[in-house]
């Protein structure tokens, strides 16, 4: 039992930083240029000016590190038995929002290989704005980052239930949408928002490493005893 906890508990623990650090902090750096179009973007991926597949393979390895973080650590939480409600959420929410990035990243990469080998620029840019304003891409866009975002925060708090991490961490999560929407920080560049997202992922891939809870937790038999005592 200890052992399947430890092991689910490294896979939370490299999980949870890795996924965004892979599908938004890599490719951001990777590629910092602002467009104020897609069919500007498109174009310049056709021209051979702009983005790559060293992206693509990224935000895959992001995906696939979202999926180890819902199991590591929503696997964790049910087997210490306390914050099971939160664990299971966050496992269920963290693997289906994990499987529709990688379709939605199987859609992305289909369009680029069609842009950087077309042989006509234009129809290949019409082509790609058409298939990216299809209803099945607008699904799987809201579906894949809606889960990804809500399974980060929830996978937090239900460490924190499970006494591994204190309740700022999952508060921290707060901040990127908070500064989105405050007039005043408008002007954040958008890798500074990925970078605010690592720090309470960091910090629970330390307190997980660790291995030591922030707080005993007792069973429920244990809390009886001591009550009629």
């Amino acid at each position: 039992m200890q052992r399947s906890q430890s092991v689910l508990r490294w896979l939370g623990a490299i999980g949870i930083t890795l996924a965004p650090l892979c599908i938004f902090v890599i490719p951001g750096l990777m590629y910092s240029g602002t467009f104020e179009t897609n069919e500007e973007q498109f174009r310049a991926i056709a021209e051979g000016t702009h983005g790559g597949y060293e992206g693509q393979v990224s935000q895959i390895c992001g995906a696939v590190f979202t999926m180890a973080a819902a199991l590591g650590i929503g696997g964790f939480v049910i087997a210490r038995g306390r914050g099971k409600t939160l664990g299971v959420i966050g496992l269920v929410t963290g693997m289906l929002g994990a499987i529709t990035l990688l379709l939605l990243l199987g859609y992305e990469s289909a369009v680029l290989i069609a842009l950087k080998s077309a042989s006509d620029t234009d129809a290949a840019v019409t082509l790609a704005l058409a298939l990216f304003n299809e209803p099945v891409f607008l699904i799987l866009l809201l579906a894949g980052l809606g889960g990804y975002s809500l399974a980060l925060p929830i996978l937090a708090f239900a460490l924190w239930r499970t006494g591994v991490l204190p309740i700022i961490v999952p508060l921290l999560f707060l901040l990127p949408p908070l500064f989105s929407l405050v007039p005043l920080f408008a002007a954040v560049p958008y890798i500074v928002l990925s970078l605010l997202v690592l720090l309470p992922c960091v910090w629970a891939t330390v307190q997980l490493i660790r291995g030591a809870p922030m707080r005993p937790v007792r069973s429920r038999t244990e809390a009886e005893v001591n009550e009629r005592t």
